[in-house]
C-alpha cells in the first residue's frame, strides 16, 4: 500500500541530497581553484624554468589576486631566482627573473614545450657570470688549454693559461671583454701575449680569437640583452623584453 506523500517525500529526499552533492562539488572546486590549481600550475613553472636553465636550483614565486587566475596562467607578480642556471654557452652564478602582468601559455607548460610567455607587462632578467663561471666556458671553447685563470675588473678581464704547441708548454695571457653584439654576446680579446714558444702572437691568435659565450635568441622568452656591465670580480648582464612583443 503506498502511503500518501510518501513519493513527495522521497522525492524531495533525492533532491535534497543531489543539491548537498552539487554544494560539496562546487566547495571542492572553489578550494581547488585557489589552493591546488596555483599550486600545480606554480609547481609546474619551477620546474620547467629549472629544465631549460639546466639546474635544480630554482626558487619561484608566482602572484595574483585572486589565486585562481594563476591556474589561468595570468601572473600578476612574477619573482625567480636560479643559480649555475645555463644561457647559451655559460652557465651564471646567479639569474633573477622579474615579471609584471605576464600571460603564460599553459597547455604548453604542461606539455613538451615549456615555459613559453605569450605577452608582458614587463620582464626583465638579471644574470650574474662570475671568474668560475668565464674560466669554466673558456676552457670548454678553447682547444688545447690548461690551467686556465680569470681575474675580472672594472677596466679588463685577464686570462691565463698554458698550452701546447708544437711540442712546448707555452704561457697564454689574454685580456678582453664581454660584450653584445647582434643578440650573441662574446668574450672580445683586445691583447694577446704568450712565453715560451716561436710561434707570432699573430699566428697563435688564429687559435683563440673572439670567443662567443650566447648565440642570438638563446635568452629566454624573447629577451634582448640591454647593458653588460663589469664590476670587480663578475660581470653582470640586464635583459628585457619589449613590451611589443
Amino acid at each position: 500500500m503506498v502511503v500518501p506523500g510518501s513519493l513527495f517525500h522521497c522525492e524531495g529526499f533525492d533532491l535534497r541530497k543531489s543539491l548537498t552533492i552539487l554544494g560539496l562539488l562546487f566547495i571542492i572546486l572553489i578550494v581547488s581553484s585557489e589552493t591546488v590549481l596555483p599550486f600545480l600550475a606554480q609547481s609546474t613553472f619551477r620546474t620547467k624554468l629549472g629544465q631549460r636553465a639546466a639546474t635544480q636550483d630554482v626558487q619561484v614565486t608566482l602572484g595574483s589576486s585572486p589565486s585562481a587566475l594563476l591556474a589561468l596562467g595570468r601572473i600578476q607578480n612574477l619573482d625567480a631566482v636560479l643559480h649555475q642556471a645555463k644561457v647559451g654557452q655559460v652557465y651564471l652564478k646567479e639569474l633573477t627573473l622579474k615579471g609584471r602582468n605576464v600571460q603564460l601559455d599553459m597547455p604548453a607548460l604542461f606539455r613538451e614545450e615549456g615555459v613559453q610567455v605569450q605577452n608582458a607587462e614587463e620582464l626583465t632578467l638579471k644574470g650574474i657570470v662570475d671568474e668560475e663561471n668565464l674560466r669554466e666556458v673558456l676552457q670548454r671553447k678553447i682547444d688545447k688549454i690548461e690551467n686556465v685563470q680569470v681575474d675580472i675588473n672594472r677596466e679588463r678581464i685577464l686570462v691565463t693559461a698554458n698550452a701546447k704547441v708544437f711540442g712546448r708548454v707555452a704561457d697564454i695571457e689574454m685580456e678582453g671583454k664581454i660584450l653584445e653584439d647582434s643578440g650573441s654576446l662574446y668574450f672580445f680579446m683586445t691583447r694577446l701575449d704568450m712565453k715560451n714558444t716561436r710561434i707570432g702572437t699573430a699566428k697563435l691568435g688564429d687559435m683563440f680569437g673572439n670567443i662567443q659565450l650566447t648565440a642570438p635568441n638563446k635568452l629566454p622568452f624573447g629577451m634582448k640583452i640591454r647593458q653588460v656591465e663589469q664590476t670587480d670580480g663578475a660581470v653582470i648582464l640586464t635583459a628585457s623584453r619589449d613590451n611589443k612583443e
